[in-house]
């Protein structure tokens, strides 16, 4: 009997850190897929203002000069890269942060899966918990019985030699 408790305990200890470790994992996708879209966001922006600034510079330098079409050429490719930098800010979660959080969990393909996912594993972690405390007040009240149980029979016994050595 006491192996089996001991081997439920065990069981319901090993399910509470898979659960714990998924809820860890999951956050983690998070934190990382975040992390990494904001890299490659700063990085995408870093690069698109630097093409800004080169183009704008030859477009100065043609503007003054006497050649109108290689100007405005330089404009029209600079105008591109603002564009492109807008499109980069707007669709910042499915080009940078949904691509990595379906790399790094290959099951989930977005923000809100993910978080979805996270309400899962916690829900499991809190069945756990709740399993856990119900073994452990089984085992408390089952320890607490037979300690009660022992102790009235000690007692039992000692009153029978107390009585047998009052009589004598």
């Amino acid at each position: 009997m006491e192996n089996s408790i001991l081997n439920q305990v065990k069981n319901e200890l090993t399910e509470l850190g898979k659960s714990v470790g998924e809820i860890g994992k999951l956050r983690l996708i998070g934190i990382i897929s975040r992390v990494l879209g904001l890299f490659l966001l700063i990085l995408t922006v870093v690069l698109c203002v630097l093409a800004l600034f080169t183009f704008g510079a030859v477009a100065a330098i043609d503007a003054m000069s006497a050649c109108m079409p290689v100007w405005a050429a330089a404009l029209i490719i600079g105008s591109a890269y603002i564009v492109l930098m807008v499109l980069a800010i707007l669709c910042r979660r499915p080009l940078f942060i949904n691509p990595f959080i379906k790399l790094l969990s290959k099951q989930i393909k977005s923000e809100e899966e993910l978080a979805l996912k996270i309400m899962e594993a916690e829900h499991k972690v809190e069945l756990q918990h709740v399993r856990m405390r119900a073994q452990v007040e089984n085992v408390t009240r089952e320890m607490n019985f037979y300690a009660g149980l022992i102790t009235r029979a000690w007692r039992a016994i000692k009153r029978l030699f107390q009585l047998k050595d009052g009589k004598k």
